[in-house]
C-alpha cells in the first residue's frame, strides 16, 4: 500500500467520480483508475462501486477513507516540517471554532497569529462541537476550541475557560429583573435552545432538568446562537446560552443575560491524540492558549473565568 493509492482513493471517494478527481490530481484517469483497482486487490476488498454516474463507497470503502484522511494529514504535517527546518513555523493550520466563538475570537486570533508567524497560513472552519471533535478524529482540523465536557481519551485537552450559562432576553423582559436564576425557575419560562441537540450545552441542560425533576418548556430549538438572537428580539422567548454570544446586544442594551446557578460550560484547546502535529500546529496551540488568557483578562470574553493555563 502506498501513499499515492491513498492519496487517489481519497481524491475519488471525495469527487465521487474518476474523471473529476484525475483532473484534480492532474493525472490522467486510466493511472488513477489502475491504482485505485491495485489498492483494492492488494487488501482484497471492495471500496468502490462503479455505476455510470460515478462512484459510490462500500462499507469497507467508509472505513478505509476515515482512516487515509487521517493517515494523509499526518504524512503532510511531518513532509511540511521536514521541508521547513527553519527558525520560523511554515504551512497550513486549520483552525475549528463554533460560531459563536469564531465571531468573539476568530479574527482577534487570526491577527496575532499572522503577525507573530508570517509563515504559516490559516484555514478557519466552523462547526457545532460534536462535529469539530469528528474532524480533528479525521485529521481535518489540526486545532479547535471544544464545548466541555468532552472525551479526554480521544484528545490532547488544554483547560481554556468556564462561563456561566445564562437566559437570555430582551431589556425590557420582566422575568430577568433579576441578578442570577436557579435552575429549577427555568422550567416556569419558555425557552429557545440553542446549539446541536448532542451538544455539550444540551447534555448540562438535560441533567438540569433530571435534578430539577421538571421538563422545561423549549418553544423553539435553533442551531446558532445568531438565530436564536432573532427569536429572542422579535419576542418569541429568552434563550439559553453563554452571555459572550450576546456581547454586542447586551453592549448596546437590547438585550440581557442571567447567569443560571450551577450551570456552566467549560471551553477546550483540543488537538488529535497521538497524531504528531507540525512545528506551526503546536506553536499555534501555545499562541491559542495565551490569546484566550489576554482576552479573558482584557474582559473582552463576558463572564468567562480562565482555567487551568499551565
Amino acid at each position: 500500500m502506498e501513499l499515492r493509492q491513498l492519496r487517489y482513493f481519497a481524491a475519488v471517494s471525495r469527487r465521487r467520480h474518476f474523471g473529476r478527481a484525475a483532473a484534480d490530481l492532474h493525472v490522467a484517469q486510466p493511472a488513477l483508475s489502475r491504482q485505485v483497482a491495485k489498492l483494492e486487490t492488494e487488501l482484497g476488498v471492495r471500496l468502490l462501486e462503479r455505476h455510470a454516474r460515478g462512484v459510490s463507497l462500500t462499507a469497507e470503502g467508509e472505513v478505509l477513507l476515515a482512516r487515509a484522511e487521517a493517515l494523509l494529514a499526518e504524512a503532510e504535517a511531518l513532509a511540511t516540517e521536514a521541508r521547513s527546518q527553519r527558525s520560523e513555523p511554515q504551512g497550513t493550520v486549520t483552525l475549528g471554532y463554533s460560531p459563536s466563538v469564531a465571531e468573539l475570537f476568530g479574527g482577534r486570533f487570526a491577527a496575532l497569529s499572522l503577525r507573530r508567524y508570517p509563515g504559516v497560513r490559516l484555514r478557519i472552519t466552523t462547526a457545532a462541537s460534536p462535529v469539530l471533535e469528528t474532524w480533528i478524529h479525521e485529521g481535518r482540523v489540526d486545532i479547535a476550541i471544544l464545548n466541555g465536557p468532552t472525551d479526554p481519551s480521544r484528545f490532547l485537552l488544554t483547560a481554556l475557560l468556564e462561563e456561566p450559562l445564562c437566559l437570555i432576553g430582551r431589556r425590557d423582559d420582566p422575568r430577568l429583573a433579576m441578578d442570577r436564576l436557579d435552575a429549577a425557575a427555568l422550567g416556569r419560562i419558555p425557552l429557545v435552545l440553542t446549539g446541536p441537540p448532542d451538544g455539550p450545552m444540551q447534555r448540562v441542560l438535560v441533567a438540569a432538568q433530571a435534578q430539577a425533576g421538571q421538563a422545561f418548556n423549549v418553544l423553539a430549538q435553533v442551531d446558532t446562537a445568531a438565530v436564536g438572537k432573532q427569536l429572542v428580539l422579535a419576542g418569541v422567548a429568552p434563550m439559553v446560552d453563554v452571555a459572550a454570544v450576546a456581547r454586542a446586544e447586551l453592549a448596546a442594551g437590547l438585550l440581557t443575560a442571567v447567569p443560571i446557578a450551577g450551570l456552566q460550560i467549560q471551553r477546550y484547546l483540543a488537538r488529535a491524540k497521538g497524531r504528531a502535529g507540525s512545528d506551526a500546529v503546536a506553536r499555534l496551540a501555545n499562541l491559542m492558549r495565551d490569546c484566550v488568557a489576554n482576552t479573558i483578562a482584557e474582559g473582552v470574553w463576558p463572564n468567562a473565568k480562565g482555567l487551568d493555563l499551565g
